[in-house]
C-alpha cells in the first residue's frame, strides 16, 4: 500500500484563495474596466484561475500522471475555442437585433404587457 500524505493544510490554503477569488471577482464586477469585452475578459480569467485550482488540488490531478492532464485539458481547451469564436457574433454587441427584440422587457422589470 502506498503512504498517504496529509494535505490538510495544502487544502485549507486552497480554500482561503479561492474565497479570495470570489472576492476579487465580486468586487470586480462593480467596477467598470473599460468596456463590456474586458469585463468578460477579466471575469474568464478569474474564473479559469478558480476552475484550476479545484481540478489540480481537489481533483487530484495535481498528482496523477500527465496523460490524465491533457485528457481533461483537450476538451476544456477546444469548448474554450468555441466560446470564444462565438464571442464576436453574439456576445459583444446587441446591434444585429432587430428594434423589436430590444425592447422586450425583462422578467424582473415591471412593465406593460406587449401588445399582440
Amino acid at each position: 500500500m502506498s503512504q498517504h500524505e496529509d494535505h490538510g493544510p495544502l487544502f485549507t490554503k486552497i480554500l482561503i484563495a479561492l474565497g479570495v477569488l470570489t472576492a476579487v471577482t465580486v468586487g470586480l464586477s462593480r467596477v467598470d474596466l473599460g468596456g463590456k469585452a474586458m469585463n468578460v475578459t477579466v471575469g474568464l480569467i478569474v474564473a479559469i484561475a478558480k476552475a484550476s485550482l479545484v481540478v489540480l488540488i481537489f481533483m487530484h490531478l495535481k498528482w496523477e500522471k500527465r496523460v490524465w492532464l491533457s485528457m481533461v485539458l483537450f476538451p476544456v481547451l477546444l469548448v474554450m475555442i468555441i466560446i470564444f469564436a462565438n464571442l464576436p457574433d453574439t456576445g459583444m454587441s446587441n446591434e444585429h437585433l432587430s428594434p423589436a427584440v430590444k425592447s422586450i422587457p425583462h422578467a424582473g422589470r415591471s412593465a406593460a404587457p406587449a401588445k399582440h
